[in-house]
């Protein structure tokens, strides 16, 4: 099972979901979710990027605000155990 998407020349994009529906009608239902999810949210990754900062400063109410970039984070939920 994979899904991907892709940008065509016209600015369009294809997305495509490959699966294989087996098992009982349940399991069927919960891969088809399970690849309709990760779909979304490969679409809602391409569409945030359209309004990502180039990296230069941005000047509001003069106040120069600059980004911090890409960066990873990682959160923990509160009952989390430290380990």
């Amino acid at each position: 099972m994979k899904s991907e998407i892709k940008q065509e020349q016209d600015g369009s994009y294809t997305l495509s979901v490959n699966l294989k529906l087996e098992g009982s009608m349940l399991e069927m239902e919960e891969h088809i979710q399970e690849m309709v999810n990760e779909l979304g949210l490969k679409a809602t990754l391409e569409a945030l990027r359209k309004f990502d900062a180039d990296g230069r400063p941005i000047q509001l109410k003069g106040k120069t605000l600059t980004s911090k970039g890409g960066q990873k984070k990682s959160s923990k939920r509160p009952t989390a155990k430290e380990k």
